[in-house]
């Protein structure tokens, strides 16, 4: 929590449960950062104060940092139950492109340099400055841009089951991510083979694609089609632990070939817990 300290009391920023929210524009948005503020010490019961700052984006390689201005219509009254703020500052889609590419499917760190000025004239020095650190987290904020249109952002959860195999296959899903974030987009293929395994035992996928591939396309049925793209995903994962001379060993992965091998068997296992 962030803290203007005047004579005898402060008042306290601490961001609120959900972070941050956009109103859509043409070509440039309105991102309000949501903060609860407090009042401690010994203070005139909402007596009005100004916020004013600036927004910045931190620990984004190659990024400047600066964002914008805030806005704030109406001071805030200073209250020891906590007072609701939303500041307000316009992102254009050309900053939100550069954002996204730079965390990378990380969490996004802010920071809000503020600006807190006393404006009931109380004989003290008015103003105060703080800066109060943000940690959005990737799903908030995908799903925040999924409101602008500017992305869609597709949740999928992988329940942790008694079955030893498949729990094991949701554990890899996880440290897949987690490749990801640390930049290591092979590993993340690599996991995301490992978690395949799963699936392709419950569904018995070797032995149905066997049979499926020597169908006609228009002839396979529905189960034969899921195996067909089961099989077809493990494949291509497994171009990347393998150094096939002439093949695998030129493979490279990027960031979105990782995000789609990943995405591709969290939904697939997934969709273990609804088959009989």
């Amino acid at each position: 929590m962030a803290q203007a300290i005047f004579d005898k009391y402060a008042l306290g920023f601490k961001t609120a449960r959900h972070a941050v929210s956009f109103m859509p524009g043409w070509g440039t948005h309105r991102l309000t950062l949501h903060l609860e503020c407090t009042a401690t010490g010994v203070f005139t019961p909402n007596a009005p104060h100004a916020v004013a700052g600036s927004l910045w984006a931190t620990d984004l390689p190659g990024h400047s940092g600066w964002l914008g201005h805030f806005t704030l219509p109406w001071p805030i009254g200073t209250t020891e139950h906590g007072t609701n703020v939303g500041l307000d500052v316009a992102l254009t889609d050309v900053q939100l492109h550069g954002l996204e590419k730079a965390r990378s499917g990380k969490d996004l760190t802010l920071r809000a340099d503020l600006t807190v000025t006393d404006l009931s004239g109380g004989g003290h020095w008015p103003a105060r400055q703080v800066q109060e650190s943000i940690t959005v987290s990737h799903g908030e904020w995908a799903k925040a841009l999924a409101s602008l249109n500017q992305g869609a952002f597709v949740d999928v959860l992988v329940p942790i089951t008694d079955l030893e195999d498949r729990a094991t296959a949701a554990r890899r899903i996880r440290e897949a991510q987690e490749a990801i974030r640390n930049g290591d987009f092979e590993g993340a293929v690599i996991k995301s083979r490992a978690a395949l395994d799963a699936v392709r035992d419950a569904c018995s996928t070797a032995k149905v694609y066997d049979a499926a591939s020597k169908k006609k396309p228009q002839e396979r049925d529905q189960t034969d089609r899921w195996a067909m793209l089961i099989q077809a995903a493990y494949a291509l994962c497994s171009g990347a632990p393998h150094d096939d001379a002439g093949t695998t060993e030129h493979f490279t992965w990027t960031r979105a070939d990782a995000v789609a091998a990943v995405a591709t068997a969290a939904g697939l296992l997934a969709r273990l817990e609804d088959l009989p």
